[in-house]
């Protein structure tokens, strides 16, 4: 189920709020999840290397992507105001190109990591990203399908790591923080989700989060 309703109510949910036992896995995409080619096209978008750490910086700063990953405009706006607030003199269309190019196939075996996950918790998926990138994930892999609960960026209005949209899918689940783990690979969205009240946990794959979760006691 997607954004603000998961289709959940207080009778479906049987968690203790004193309970610190984690019940609630939720999980990042891209990069965790899902494969990116992200600093190499931005890199090629602004002519000039841009690491990984200054990307997320960036990602959250910029005028023109917190727009487009919170909603606010279509794809096409979002091409011309990237290229004007960079200053680029690329075309729109080849903003586009690249653009869709940041997001690459899933990892493999996260469905099977996914799946096995569900076996003892529910799992959400949480990401910053866009109507395009959504699109090619759900038309081009079915990606989302395997997930209890998709809260997404440009559904909900909010962004990572503003601490809102944590709070958003802690209400949406109806869980205390303390019953959800978090995993993302940006340590500011870590960061922010620990100052929330979740567990979370910094890394970059499917078999890294299995990995962490096997050392949870189980619900």
């Amino acid at each position: 189920m997607f954004g603000q309703d998961c289709g959940l109510n207080p009778d479906e949910i049987n968690v203790d709020r004193s309970d610190r036992m984690i019940t609630h896995i939720i999980c990042d995409m891209g990069g965790v999840l899902v494969q990116l080619q992200w600093s190499e096209r931005v890199s090629n978008l602004l002519g000039r290397a841009v690491p990984l750490d200054e990307l997320h910086q960036l990602w959250i700063q910029a005028r023109s992507t917190v727009d487009f990953e919170s909603g606010r405009l279509t794809f096409d706006e979002f091409a011309n105001a990237f290229i004007m607030e960079f200053g680029l003199t690329l075309s729109p269309a080849m903003v586009q190109q690249e653009f869709l190019e940041f997001v690459q196939a899933p990892m493999a075996g996260y469905e099977a990591v996914i799946r096995q996950l569900q076996q003892s918790y529910h799992v959400s998926l949480l990401s910053n990203t866009n109507a395009a990138h959504y699109a090619k994930l759900r038309d081009r892999y079915s990606f989302y399908a395997p997930f209890d609960c998709v809260f997404l960026s440009h559904q909900i209005g909010l962004m990572k790591p503003d601490p809102a949209i944590f709070e958003h899918v802690l209400q949406a689940l109806d869980i205390a923080p303390a019953a959800a783990a978090f995993f993302d690979d940006g340590a500011r969205n870590v960061e922010a989700a620990k100052n929330v009240g979740l567990q979370a946990y910094q890394v970059y794959s499917p078999s890294e989060v299995m990995e962490r979760v096997k050392t949870f006691a189980t619900p």
